[in-house]
């Protein structure tokens, strides 16, 4: 495995591949009604990436990589806040007049991207309280 991460761009590419194959199949095997499967194939997954991030014999990652995520993440805010500023109203508006019920799938996704927001804004008004 050594030679596999002598270079930082390969061990990369296996932290990336080894967190998408974990997080597509906790995914897969929860809706093959297999959820243990899924997390033992997680648990198993997240194990590669500290064996690789361990092993790794130069840093995986510097400043470009720190920007690219925060480019990323402020890309996802944004989509999920502007999606989220049509779609959760739309289907409120829906359900007001009948054509909607709020199903428990999508109660949870409309929790998740609630707390996804306050989570944010927590942030948000504690680092500029620290600042």
């Amino acid at each position: 495995m050594s030679g596999l991460l002598d270079r930082p761009s390969r061990a990369r590419r296996l932290v990336g591949g080894l967190t998408v194959l974990g997080g597509v199949a906790l995914a897969g095997f929860t809706v093959l009604e297999r959820p243990l499967v899924g997390v033992g194939v997680y648990v198993a997954t997240m194990l590669g990436v500290v064996v690789v991030r361990s092993q790794a014999t130069a840093p995986m990652f510097d400043e470009r990589d720190e920007t690219v995520s925060r480019e990323a993440a402020q890309w996802t805010l944004t989509l999920f806040g502007l999606g989220s500023a049509g779609v959760f109203p739309a289907l409120t508006v829906a359900w007001g007049v009948g054509l909607f019920e709020w199903e428990p799938w999508s109660t949870a996704i409309a929790l998740f991207v609630a707390v996804l927001f306050l989570t944010y804004g927590a942030f948000l008004v504690a680092f500029n309280w620290r600042r």
